[in-house]
């Protein structure tokens, strides 16, 4: 195991994760990848009116439905300047530690670009927090996890939220 990739989310359980996966390089001299995706977000198609996704054609994509002809608009969320300085720290802890490291800030569909990025590096791993949001969260909004989860082809080691 050589190469383990970490997707980076800014949520609670980001720091156990970052903690995980820098034991695990340590323990298997491996690299570290980190990817922070920066979604787009789909602006609302016009004339679409309805309550189930059936009507509301701009949520199937944050809920991993495709739906034929629906092209979202992308629009790039605007910088965060504390993100870019709490990835930068990550980045310089882990390396401290003597662990090759690297950052990868695609724009995108969070899953995909996950899977995309852990394909190109070859990674051996992928380490990522589970969230545990509720099945309507799931359905509105999707989860990337989830994705990553039904979709890849490398082994997927699940860090679990701090209880709160």
């Amino acid at each position: 195991m050589k190469r383990i990739l970490v997707p980076i989310d800014f949520s609670d359980v980001t720091p156990p994760v970052i903690d995980l996966a820098r034991q695990l390089a340590k323990a298997l001299g491996a690299e570290i990848h980190l990817i922070h995706v920066k979604e787009l977000t789909a602006a609302a198609a016009p004339g679409t009116l309805g309550y189930s996704l059936a009507g509301m054609p701009e949520l199937a994509p944050m809920a991993g439905v495709p739906v034929p002809g629906f092209e979202p608009m992308p629009e790039t969320p605007p910088e965060d300047e504390g993100q870019t300085s709490k990835l930068a720290k990550w980045q310089a802890e882990i390396a401290q530690d003597g662990i090759k490291v690297s950052l990868y800030e695609p724009t995108g569909t969070v899953a995909e670009e996950i899977l995309d990025q852990a394909h190109e590096l070859n990674a051996d791993l992928i380490v990522m927090g589970r969230h545990g949001h509720g099945a309507m969260y799931n359905l509105l909004v999707g989860s990337a996890t989830k994705g990553v989860l039904k979709h890849s082809v490398r082994p997927v080691l699940l860090v679990p939220a701090p209880k709160s």
